[in-house]
């Protein structure tokens, strides 16, 4: 079964959200940044996150090019592929620094 357009920028962004309340729980419980299941949880969503915007037609991704679609889908195939390279405090600047855009530019694609 594939999926459409517009379900493939839900799972990116419930997967952005879902990184979100991963952190914010971790910080709750005091689990800070070091916990393994925190750090395979936001992997996860990442590798989602990059398998849903591989998938995006070209019009698409054309009509956000502020977002670094390749940069998204490279970082799908170096967890997946490469795992053993992955710096964990990388992985969070992205976070601080790279999802808040990708969350704008999804919620204006889907029209929020």
């Amino acid at each position: 079964m594939t999926r459409s357009e517009r379900e493939r920028l839900r799972d990116i962004r419930d997967a952005t959200v879902a990184i979100r309340e991963h952190l914010a729980e971790a910080r709750r419980e005091s689990a800070g940044h070091d916990s393994a299941l925190l750090h395979d949880a936001l992997l996860f969503q990442f590798v989602v996150i990059g398998e849903a915007a591989k998938k995006l037609a070209a019009d698409t991704r054309d009509s956000a090019p502020e977002i670094p679609w390749t940069d998204i889908a490279g970082l799908r195939d170096l967890i997946a592929h490469e795992y053993f390279r992955i710096d964990i405090e990388r992985v969070l600047e992205i976070v601080d620094r790279d999802l808040p855009p990708l969350e704008r530019a999804i919620d204006r694609l889907l029209g929020r």
